[in-house]
């Protein structure tokens, strides 16, 4: 698989939601309830910020108030897509983690070192039905194998593309 492809699998729901959105706006009949908001595609297409705000809570109560990368204790956590937002542009209960504002600007849109992709592993599926539940009373939604079938994608495809995945701060290596 080249990384065209992974772009153009990546891409594709993007580019579907685009269309979708221009359509909608695009449409007579919904003018006078849309306005010309462009938040649009965030609205019906991504978790909203308040939902995010309680994933953070619930997850706090589950994990503690450390992030995932750096395991540094800090009231100021932020959700973080585990695989990017930007490879799978679907929010699911299993790939969310908390993450200090530090790492989680660093790691940005790249897949984690080996060392984090273990630690996901681990914890997601030993607290599986806790996080299902979470997704349940937030109303995010959550599919363990979904999650760490995305997962093994993304980390097969890179790996293949020679990638390197990010370990810390201004740190990448390799997977293996």
């Amino acid at each position: 698989m080249t990384i065209l492809t992974v772009y153009r699998i990546g891409g594709m729901p993007q580019l579907a939601r685009s269309r979708w959105t221009d359509y909608i706006k695009k449409n007579a009949k919904n003018i006078s309830i849309l306005g010309e908001k462009d938040d649009l595609s965030s609205f019906l297409f991504e978790t909203s910020r308040k939902t995010l705000a309680l994933v953070c809570k619930e997850l706090k109560a589950l994990y503690g108030c450390k992030c995932f990368y750096c395991n540094k204790s800090t009231a100021k956590l932020e959700v973080d897509h585990f695989i990017p937002f930007s490879l799978y542009p679907r929010d699911l209960m299993h790939n969310f983690v908390l993450a200090c504002p530090s790492c989680n600007r660093s790691k940005s849109d790249s897949l984690a070192a080996k060392v984090h992709l273990d630690k996901w592993m681990e914890l997601t599926t030993k607290n599986s039905d806790v996080i299902a539940r979470i997704g349940e009373l937030v109303g995010a939604s959550s599919n363990l194998n979904t999650s760490i079938a995305i997962a093994e994608w993304g980390y097969r495809t890179a790996a293949k593309n020679s990638s390197f995945f990010w370990a810390k701060l201004g740190s990448y290596e390799a997977l293996y």
